[in-house]
């Protein structure tokens, strides 16, 4: 096969279209994580952080991949590039590469372990692949399990930015900063957890005929978009007030920054809630479903607005560090 053959079913099967936004989550683990940028570039820390972020690039692979491997049959009646890309790969050999991936990824997280001291890293990325796997593979196969499909959510959002924040933070995993971070990701998986319940809403009609028991199925379109309204709405509260806590324990003129978090949560709310509203006039299935799938194009983007915000907020606090401008007005 051509090399340029196997690079484009390699990152069809592994969703490349999804890593911008998913990496953002590493992005803010950084920036709101390292004591400094100079920290950051000494005594060459940064071999150890491209170290990690190969680790964070694997697993995403890994998750998207399994999940082809185990759907071929369903994504056959809609997602047909995914059943393709399964079929020119071929399944066997798919299933090898997840399995190299796996390791590599252990392999590299235990070393960044030893050399940082910091075993948080190896229990995350343990947990993360567990439940990336097993979202998608028996016995577990959380997808079909009704609410337990929400589990997918934390090797997503959660522990990527986690992740990232313990493998550049000085912080103690008790402090009240660390704890004021994991309320921040606790916000960004709520929240964005919501979004994927749309995009699995998509595959309604194949997951009934597949006898998978999703949210969507159990829930219905019509009470899926309210959950997934509901949500982001929470989410996004959770979000604001620990971005302001943050702010008021590093420097209280980052407050300004609040307008452009508090507008990218409008814009990521802003689809769903419109298609929450449809659902209020329009309960037919068929109806529902088109109106989704008109949207998914535009579906990535609907996290990149969300993020958008505390990704810039993040990048601002980094500076305030690394510039030592640190006035806090509360001390917790």
């Amino acid at each position: 096969m051509p090399i340029i053959d196997a690079i484009r079913l390699y990152t069809t099967v592994s969703r490349w279209e999804f890593l911008p936004a998913v990496s953002i989550g590493i992005l803010i683990g950084i920036f709101i994580g390292a004591e400094s940028i100079q920290n950051i570039v000494s005594n060459g820390f940064i071999f150890i952080l491209i170290e990690g972020i190969i680790v964070f690039i694997l697993l995403f692979n890994v998750g998207f991949m399994v999940n082809c491997w185990a759907d071929w049959k369903v994504d056959e009646l809609y997602k047909t590039k995914l059943y393709q890309a399964v079929k020119g790969i071929g399944r066997k050999k798919l299933g090898i590469l997840v399995i190299i991936h796996i390791i590599g990824a252990i392999l590299l997280a235990f070393h960044i372990s030893l050399i940082i001291n910091r075993f948080e890293i190896s229990i995350l990325v343990w947990i993360g692949t567990f439940l990336g796997v097993f979202y998608s593979v028996e016995p577990f196969r959380f997808k079909r399990r009704g609410i337990l499909h929400s589990l997918i959510a934390l090797p997503i959002f959660f522990i990527p930015g986690v992740y990232s924040y313990f493998l550049v933070s000085n912080q103690p995993l008790f402090s009240s900063y660390t704890f004021l971070f994991l309320i921040l990701a606790t916000g960004v998986t709520v929240g964005h957890y919501a979004l994927i319940l749309i995009s699995q809403a998509e595959d309604l009609p194949a997951d009934k005929k597949m006898n998978l028991y999703t949210p969507a199925v159990k829930w219905g379109l019509k009470k899926t978009l309210f959950i997934s309204f509901t949500s982001n709405f929470i989410g996004s509260i959770i979000i604001t007030i620990a971005l302001i806590l943050l702010f008021l324990i590093i420097n209280v003129w980052l407050l300004l920054l609040l307008p452009l978090v508090i507008i990218g949560r409008y814009f990521s709310m802003k689809e769903v809630y419109s298609l929450h509203k449809f659902s209020l006039n329009n309960s037919e299935e068929s109806l529902l479903l088109e109106a989704i799938r008109k949207k998914m194009p535009k579906y990535p983007m609907w996290h990149a607005y969300g993020l958008t915000g505390i990704t810039v907020s993040g990048l601002i606090i980094q500076i305030l560090k690394s510039l030592e401008w640190i006035d806090p007005i509360l001390i917790i």
